[in-house]
């Protein structure tokens, strides 16, 4: 159930920023007594730096590949997210207090162009989230980086979950899915991961050998023919589909 799944989500960053706050803390009791190794501008330093960006970015990439729609998703997105973050952190370790070097560094960068078109313009969010967690890593500025990227999965997990800023849904998309198979039983776990991406919520209403009466609310970006070619391009032997139809509410 889509409940089932934010819950787990919740829980799972949860889990892993606390996780993420005791190792830190540990690290801080530790860093002082090995003196000059991690010293300003040394390789412990930089170390710790990178892998604290690299650290704060993961959580932000995990989010875009749990809840970005199939149709948007773009891969190569997800590694800019998690490679971005740690480059700039040492990109800002070299520059820092050194104005000479961030003119000459500034000089080079304007030589080289990047192009890329994201697939969805809301992906550019993610874009900035990395380069202020690599900003906050080569500042070691460990606790903002943390804040930073612990709010904006808390954000977005919340905009997701209540699917905040999307059109209203209506009731022609509320309704009964009947899905007749050969094998009722066999059905009900693959449908079960269909109705993950395409229904907000459900319930079974009657299962049978030929098959599966489901109560459906779909998500406000899907749409029951949306649902029902899912339904029916489910290869077997998963499912055998003889007959798939969603039934409005009132209809």
């Amino acid at each position: 159930m889509t409940d089932r799944r934010a819950a787990g989500l919740f829980s799972g960053f949860l889990a892993y920023f606390a996780a993420l706050g005791a190792a830190a803390w540990l690290i801080a009791r530790w860093i002082p007594l090995w003196g000059p190794l991690f010293a300003q501008k040394t390789p412990g330093a930089a170390a710790i730096a990178m892998l604290a960006a690299l650290a704060l970015t993961i959580p932000v990439a995990w989010l875009y590949m749990r809840t970005k729609p199939k149709a948007n998703y773009d891969a190569s997105l997800v590694q800019t997210v998690i490679v971005l973050p740690i480059v700039i952190a040492g990109v800002v370790l070299i520059v820092r207090d050194s104005v000479a070097v961030a003119f000459s560094l500034a000089g080079i960068v304007a030589a080289v162009r990047f192009r890329n078109t994201l697939k969805d313009t809301k992906d550019a969010v993610y874009i900035f989230l990395a380069i202020a967690v690599g900003l906050a890593a080569g500042m070691q500025s460990f606790a903002v980086g943390f804040v930073v990227s612990a709010m904006y999965v808390a954000v977005l997990l919340v905009l997701w979950r209540f699917e905040v800023g999307t059109t209203p849904i209506a009731d022609r998309v509320q309704g009964r899915l009947v899905v007749e198979t050969v094998r009722g039983s066999a059905a009900q776990s693959s449908i079960t991961g269909i109705l993950e991406q395409h229904a907000r919520r459900w319930k079974l209403i009657q299962s049978a050998p030929t098959g599966l009466t489901l109560d459906v609310q779909l998500r406000r970006r899907s749409d029951p023919d949306a649902l029902v070619s899912a339904v029916r391009s489910e290869p077997p032997p998963a499912m055998e589909i003889t007959g798939a139809r969603f039934e409005p509410r009132g209809s």
